[in-house]
């Protein structure tokens, strides 16, 4: 487990009142560097804990603080039941209505275990300018120990712990679910963090060691692997690494792992019979990029044989907002990319892959590209959540378009997969009635 001095730990009664949960959250108290009492709250007690005792305080963009530290824990059940999920309906109601939108409202009231991503079907307001996969994501936790300086999921962690029961509604997700073969794990949290202490990714890597061309994916920027050796894994767990080069991981993922410690992360896991990939993302074009994409490339390869690339540029805001968030590290940015999303503005002004213009996302990704093809003239390479734009420019150069190519995530990337047979946005059917508390999830942004 991540060296961690929490500010508080949190946990709920239907945690406390349960022997099993409770020692998962004692195991990780025990570990701390600073020692917490576990503090049990009820549902009506959540509100207070927002309002009164700064539980989202310190949860905005982490380079807009003066100083970060490490988030409050908090422990909590998933309800699966029917009356559980209407009691937690209503915290969410009353959270919603004292300002607190979108997943952390649902997460705090006990909801979330499984959300619909519709991207690129009917209804995606962003279909047009963000190329993913619709599929269910699971989830198990929301928020970071990690401080990158431009994430805002610091401050409050909060950890559900009743991975049987968890397990048990998931089969049922899966089987009604036939065309989805991979299972992508918190999108809004980094799983190993808390682990082995905590005691819950273990149970679910080896749940998905079961079953049969199924996989769980774990995205993640750690170190933390050599517990995960010898889970009874079965293949069926891909692990895929967020990789930046040395001065990016340095300075503006402080508590990530280093390039060095993430790229040996993996090959301890590839050697335990993991397959593993790697997601430069997000690439931050500092100064030193060129050369610190060389030398990550190089040392990826040396080390490890991963199954997939993808690669995708800083985005998801405008250039004032980047400024804000890597104002800390303002001096490491490349001038020329800071100069181009500057005349840029309203070019890329509707666009998600803002801040930066086209033009300077692809030369980004044909050095990267170049440098992997010196290593390794085969391995699939694909552009992560960028737009169609994009993937024009690159199918020749990638041997791949935007409805067949494979990625680290993606819900029909098997291990060994080199590109798609079924169109994936028209494989995708959602019959979520199946599956107890479904319905009531809400859908991803």
């Amino acid at each position: 487990m991540y060296e961690l001095a929490p500010p508080a730990v949190y946990a709920h009664e239907s945690v406390m009142t349960n022997p099993r949960y409770r020692a998962r959250v004692q195991r990780v108290v025990d570990a701390c560097s600073v020692k917490r009492d576990i503090v049990a709250f009820r549902d009506e007690d959540v509100p207070g804990l927002v309002e009164r005792a700064g539980l989202l305080g310190k949860r905005v963009a982490m380079g807009t603080l003066d100083s970060v530290a490490d988030p409050i824990l908090m422990f909590h059940t998933f309800r699966f039941e029917p009356d559980g999920l209407a009691s937690a309906k209503a915290l969410q109601a009353r959270l919603e209505a004292a300002g607190q939108r979108g997943g952390i409202a649902e997460t705090l009231s006990g909801q979330g275990a499984f959300r619909w991503a519709g991207y690129n079907q009917a209804g995606d307001k962003a279909g047009h300018d963000k190329v993913c996969r619709p599929c269910w994501r699971i989830h198990l936790q929301e928020g970071c120990v990690h401080r990158c300086l431009y994430c805002g999921l610091g401050g409050l962690l909060v950890g559900m712990v009743n991975v049987e029961e968890y397990c048990v509604h998931l089969r049922a997700l899966i089987d009604a679910h036939p065309w989805q073969k991979t299972y992508l794990l918190d999108d809004d949290a980094d799983p190993p963090g808390l682990e082995p202490e905590l005691g819950v990714l273990g149970p679910l890597i080896e749940f998905f060691g079961t079953l049969e061309n199924r996989y769980l994916v774990i995205h993640t920027k750690t170190w933390n692997t050599a517990w995960m050796r010898d889970l009874k894994h079965n293949g069926h767990t891909i692990v895929v690494w967020s990789l930046s080069g040395p001065t990016q991981s340095s300075a503006i993922e402080p508590k990530a792992g280093t390039t060095e410690q993430r790229i040996e992360a993996a090959r301890l896991a590839q050697e335990a019979g993991y397959p593993i990939r790697y997601k430069f993302k997000p690439i931050v074009p500092v100064k030193t990029w060129r050369e610190d994409a060389a030398r990550t490339i190089e040392t990826v390869f040396q080390r490890t044989k991963p199954d997939i690339i993808s690669l995708c540029g800083f985005m998801w805001m405008d250039v004032d907002e980047m400024k804000r968030r890597l104002a800390p590290v303002a001096d490491i940015l490349d001038p020329e990319f800071l100069a181009a999303a500057e005349a840029a503005r309203d070019e890329v002004r509707d666009t998600r892959t803002k801040p930066f213009p086209p033009a300077m996302r692809a030369r980004l990704y044909d050095h990267y590209l170049a440098e992997i093809r010196k290593h390794d003239p085969g391995v699939p390479v694909s552009l992560s959540t960028e737009n169609f734009q994009m993937w024009r420019a690159f199918e020749r150069k990638l041997g791949m378009s935007a409805t067949n190519y494979v990625c680290g995530c993606g819900p029909q990337c098997v291990p060994g997969i080199k590109r798609l047979v079924d169109h994936p946005f028209r494989v995708a059917v959602r019959a979520s009635a199946a599956v107890p508390g479904v319905l009531m999830a809400r859908e991803e942004d």
